[in-house]
């Protein structure tokens, strides 16, 4: 029998250990099927947010020594799971950089079993197409396919490392090497990497919100890595977005994303930009990244050298394979998650495999995130350390499944009204995009409303700084890269 969302939400505390008294502060309500799933999408996600929010609650509680009441129900939880597809700019909605991706698509291979190709930035684009031979044209890319036996173009994608999965049942999947590795791990891995003294939370001073104070570097793209600083900005948190002027954008799911945040430009690679950006770390509470699993090794912002940079951060990875396993190094994104755990499959028929038609695996492992970083910091308050949290998108699609099934006879269930929705929407006139529409905060506090204390802005409109506590130079303030001979390569 099918678990409720109170039940999600209990299950989900007894795995990771957490016994909060604010936990018994959440009240969830609802049920799916909100969208056409076979996944308990509305209730898995709103179980993850109401732990998240019961953080929240913790760490006010102790700042403030007030108790507060939250609340979310599924349907709030399955919009918070597909949040980019709730925005318009003027009215219309943002558009894609290219509208078209035959290259992110199902395809049959000649064994028939179905392939996921990913090539949404251009570099994994090119690779797939010189390993495929293929135009762009989906019947050429399909044809060339069709050619290769799925698993051997699996691994062949790999072996370059570009981006692609097989189809896989869930049981399929639960025999791999790597499913089994990863199913081993918890869903919020929290590893403790050095010592520190503890670091109480400050008392509430008159306007302040649960994580005022909290400072939180943002090394992340697309949607699952920037919605954790998203979700720790809408009780206060100062986010900073570090983003690469050489990175591809996505500018639906920047603007997304980017609620609450600065947002600054480094080239990590630029001797001038690393050092300035050791120099934030020393500063900061959090730091988040969802590099390709290696890369900030070798650019020298391991969560180890981190840790020395500032004893006691809370160093945050994101990633889409796990953190064991053969397959733990491969790059990958939220459509290829689904596709290798069983989603897919589950969704269709291994014959006519079938994407969700929201982001799960992005969004709750954000989620996720943001309640692992709670926990290290709550952690971090009792006994010190620094500590390194991992979140991955196949351990959260293996742990939604793990949820069982809606009743395929309730598919597809109504479609959710204007005047369900509305209430969520927030509508306001940006200084970047002009009105802007979009899904507000879905949790409510009734001490701590959720709010985001900046509008979204367009990657790099802030310089890399700090506001500082009280006057003085801020992160968001024009002046000149000439007073700052530590920036004067960096380009902005």
């Amino acid at each position: 029998m099918a678990q409720s969302i109170n039940q999600i939400y209990q299950s989900l505390l007894s795995q990771l250990g957490i016994t909060w008294p604010t936990t018994a502060d959440v009240a969830l309500s609802g049920a799916d099927p909100v969208i056409n799933s076979v996944f308990r999408i509305g209730e898995c996600t709103g179980a993850v947010l109401a732990a998240q929010a019961a953080g929240v609650a913790e760490i006010w509680r102790r700042r403030s020594g007030q108790r507060q009441q939250v609340s979310i129900n599924a349907l709030a939880g399955a919009l918070a799971a597909y949040s980019v597809g709730y925005q318009s700019q003027h009215g219309f909605a943002i558009p894609q950089p290219e509208p078209s991706y035959p290259l992110v698509a199902l395809y049959p291979a000649r064994d028939s079993r179905w392939i996921m190709l990913h090539g949404a930035f251009p570099l994994l684009r090119n690779g797939l197409q010189n390993l495929l031979g293929c135009t762009m044209n989906p019947t050429d890319i399909a044809n060339k396919v069709a050619t290769w036996d799925a698993f051997a173009l699996e691994q062949a994608i790999a072996d370059q490392g570009l981006c692609g999965a097989v189809a896989r049942s869930y049981p399929e999947w639960l025999a791999t090497e790597q499913g089994r590795a990863i199913a081993a791990t918890p869903i919020i891995e929290i590893v403790k990497i050095a010592d520190s003294a503890p670091e109480p939370f400050a008392p509430a001073q008159p306007g302040d919100r649960p994580l005022s104070g909290t400072k939180v570097l943002d090394l992340t793209h697309v949607i699952a890595g920037p919605t954790i600083g998203k979700t720790l900005a809408e009780q206060g948190a100062e986010i900073m977005r570090i983003t690469s002027p050489t990175q591809p954008a996505l500018p639906p799911f920047d603007v997304d994303t980017g609620h609450g945040k600065l947002e600054a430009l480094l080239t990590l690679t630029n001797a001038d930009d690393a050092a300035t950006l050791q120099g934030l770390i020393g500063q900061s509470d959090v730091f988040v990244e969802s590099y390709r699993p290696g890369a900030m090794t070798k650019l020298g912002f391991s969560p180890e050298n981190a840790a020395r940079l500032r004893p006691g951060l809370i160093y945050v990875s994101v990633n889409c394979y796990g953190w064991a396993g053969p397959w733990q190094y491969r790059p990958g994104w939220e459509q290829l998650a689904q596709v290798a755990t069983g989603m897919t499959v589950a969704q269709g028929t291994a014959d006519n495999p079938q994407l969700q038609s929201v982001y799960p695996n992005d969004y709750v492992t954000g989620f996720l995130g943001a309640l692992g970083t709670l926990m290290a910091l709550l952690r971090r308050a009792d006994e010190g350390g620094s500590y390194h949290v991992r979140v991955a998108l196949c351990r959260t699609a293996m742990w939604m499944q793990e949820q069982g099934q809606v009743d395929r006879s309730q598919l597809p269930p109504p479609a959710m009204s204007q005047a369900e929705i509305a209430p969520y929407l927030l509508t306001r006139d940006n200084p970047a995009f002009g009105p802007l529409t979009f899904l507000g905060p879905v949790l409510n506090y009734t001490a701590t409303p959720s709010a985001w204390d900046r509008p979204t802005m367009p990657l790099g409109a802030n310089l890399p700084l700090w506001p500082l506590e009280a006057g003085g130079l801020g992160g968001t303030l024009p002046h000149s890269r000439a007073r700052h001979p530590h920036l004067a390569a960096a380009p902005c």
